[in-house]
C-alpha cells in the first residue's frame, strides 16, 4: 500500500531533482542551451549559446550569397574541417585551418589574414559546429567581420556550385 508521505516523499525529491539539474545546466559553461535556434535548417546550436557571454557570430543561410562572396573575392574562405577531407573538396579559394589545429596554426592563420578581413568560416554542414566555435575564436581575438556559411560543404556541393580538390603530390 502507497502511503501520502510517500508519494509527498516522491514528489519532493522530483522537484529538488528538477532544480538542481537546470541550475548546474545553467551555470555549466557547456550547458545545454534550452533557448535558441533548435531547427538544424537554420544552423547549428552550440552550448552555451544561452549564455549572455556568448559571442554573437553572423550566420549567413544563404547559399548563393554565399557563392555571390566568393566569387566577389573580397571574402577570406577558411575550411576548418580536417586537411584529408579538404583535400577531398573545398570550396574554390578556400583555406585549410583545421578546427583541431587552431592553436598550432594560429600564427601561420595570423600570417595570412588580418583583423580588418571579409572572413567566412565553414565546416561539413549544419550539423557540424566547429565553423562557429572557429569563427567565436576568431571574434575572441578581435576579428571583427567574421560569418559562418551554416550549410557548410555540404550545401555548397548539393547546390552544385564548383568544387576545387586538392592536388596530392606523388
Amino acid at each position: 500500500m502507497i502511503f501520502k508521505q510517500d508519494i509527498i516523499g516522491c514528489v519532493f525529491l522530483l522537484s529538488i531533482s528538477v532544480v538542481l539539474s537546470f541550475g548546474i545546466n545553467t551555470v555549466s559553461p557547456n550547458g545545454i542551451a534550452l533557448m535558441g535556434q533548435w531547427n538544424p535548417d537554420q544552423g547549428v546550436v552550440m552550448p552555451g549559446s544561452n549564455k549572455s557571454h556568448a559571442v554573437d557570430v553572423m550566420q549567413i543561410n544563404d547559399s548563393f550569397r554565399v557563392k555571390q562572396l566568393v566569387a566577389s573575392g573580397t571574402v577570406v574562405v577558411l575550411d576548418v574541417r580536417w586537411p584529408e577531407i579538404y583535400d577531398m573538396g573545398h570550396i574554390p579559394g578556400a583555406l585549410n585551418f583545421p578546427l583541431a589545429d587552431f592553436e598550432e596554426e594560429k600564427k601561420r592563420l595570423l600570417s595570412t589574414i588580418t583583423p580588418e578581413d571579409e572572413i567566412l568560416v565553414y565546416c561539413a554542414g549544419v550539423t557540424c559546429h566547429d565553423s562557429h566555435t572557429f569563427a567565436t575564436r576568431l571574434v575572441e581575438m578581435g576579428f571583427a567581420h567574421v560569418a559562418v556559411y551554416a550549410g557548410g560543404f555540404a550545401e555548397w556541393e548539393e547546390m552544385g556550385f564548383d568544387v576545387a580538390v586538392q592536388e596530392i603530390e606523388p
